[in-house]
C-alpha cells in the first residue's frame, strides 16, 4: 500500500514574467498573488508519520527566510517555485509540490 500526507497553505508574494507574451505583457511587471502551496510526502506509517502542521510550518518558514514576507520570488514561475520547495522538502520525503496563483492555475513538479 502507498500512502501520502498532504500539506496545503497560502502565502503572499510577488513575481514577474520578464518575457511575457504581448497579449499578457502586464505580467512583465511585478504583481502580487496569494500563492497556494500543496505538497505530498511519502509515508509508510499510517499513524502520523508526518505531522501536517510541522511540515507546513517547515516549508512556510523556509520560504519566508529565503524570499521575505511577503515573498519576493522575482522572475520565478510557479514551476520554479515548486521545484525550489520540492528540492528543499525532498530530505523530508516530499515527492511532489504544486504552486498555484490563487485558484487560477499553477504548476506541479514531481520527483
Amino acid at each position: 500500500m502507498k500512502a501520502e500526507v498532504i500539506i496545503q497553505f497560502e502565502i503572499e508574494g510577488y513575481h514577474h514574467y520578464p518575457n511575457a507574451p504581448k497579449k499578457v505583457n502586464f505580467l512583465a511587471n511585478n504583481h502580487r498573488h496569494t500563492f497556494c502551496v500543496k505538497a505530498g510526502y511519502s509515508v509508510n506509517d499510517l499513524n502520523r508519520e508526518k505531522e501536517i502542521f510541522i511540515e507546513r510550518d517547515y516549508i512556510k518558514d523556509y520560504l519566508i527566510e529565503s524570499f521575505g514576507s511577503p515573498c519576493d520570488f522575482e522572475n520565478m514561475s510557479c514551476e520554479m517555485i515548486a521545484k525550489e520547495i520540492l528540492e528543499y522538502g525532498e530530505p523530508e520525503q516530499m515527492i511532489w509540490c504544486e504552486v498555484w496563483e490563487e485558484k487560477t492555475g499553477g504548476a506541479i513538479v514531481k520527483l
